[in-house]
């Protein structure tokens, strides 16, 4: 996966991490977008865990 978020820092993945998992708790979440945003979240957290690997945070 590595490259899927060019030029987002550590700190931006976890923000946006953080956000959407909020955002996924909003009422009135269709099916079909909680599915999307769940494998966007999905994405978003194996970037920050091989950021983790390549940096040893």
């Amino acid at each position: 996966m590595g490259g899927s978020f060019p030029k987002l820092s550590y700190k931006n993945l976890q923000t946006i991490k953080h956000a959407l998992q909020e955002y996924l708790k909003r009422d009135g979440i269709t099916e079909n977008d909680m599915k999307s945003e769940q494998a966007l979240l999905s994405k978003i957290n194996d970037e920050i865990e091989l950021m983790r690997e390549r940096h040893r945070f």
